[in-house]
């Protein structure tokens, strides 16, 4: 009994442990604070869209795929958020994904931001583990802080606390 309550223990504790070092991993990337990596999306209309050419602009960078749950219950308040700060550039990188599945994800989830396939860049350079993951962009193109996880509206509001007056 005492040995089945320690094997709980630790294995609990483990799971705690690298829980741990993989959400501060997801949100301390060693990024912040530089300048974003290079990135563009190719929307379904077929424009190509550079996290670059928004510098002037605050940009919230969220990358998602058709198959991600968390994504599907994040889509919401990114397009509430994108329809209320018109100030705010917002870009959605399908990630992983294939045509269809992006396609039929566009179709039964539309929003008012561009988003697409990554064509220039990668996922990789922005250190994403998992999804969603959501970078804040300033003006200048810096990095200023990212996400790991869904997003409700709170947490989006005091994050793009950080990047827009």
């Amino acid at each position: 009994m005492i040995a089945g309550v320690a094997i709980v223990l630790a294995s609990v504790l483990m799971l705690s442990l690298v829980w741990g070092l993989q959400h501060a991993a997801l949100t301390n990337p060693p990024l912040l604070g530089k300048t974003a990596p290079r990135l563009a999306i190719e929307t379904p209309g077929g424009q190509q869209v550079g996290v670059w050419q928004l510098q002037g602009k605050p940009v919230v960078l969220n990358f998602w795929a058709s198959w991600c749950a968390p994504c599907v219950q994040e889509m919401g308040v990114l397009s509430n958020a994108s329809s209320a700060r018109p100030a705010v550039a917002f870009v959605g990188a399908d990630n992983q994904d294939t045509t269809g599945g992006f396609n039929s994800f566009e179709q039964q989830h539309p929003h008012p931001y561009p988003a697409g396939p990554i064509v220039i860049g990668s996922y990789q350079a922005y250190g994403v583990a998992g999804l969603p993951a959501t970078f804040f962009i300033d003006a200048q193109g810096r990095v200023v802080a990212s996400f790991a996880g869904p997003l409700d509206a709170p947490t989006l509001d005091h994050y793009l606390g950080l990047i827009s007056p």
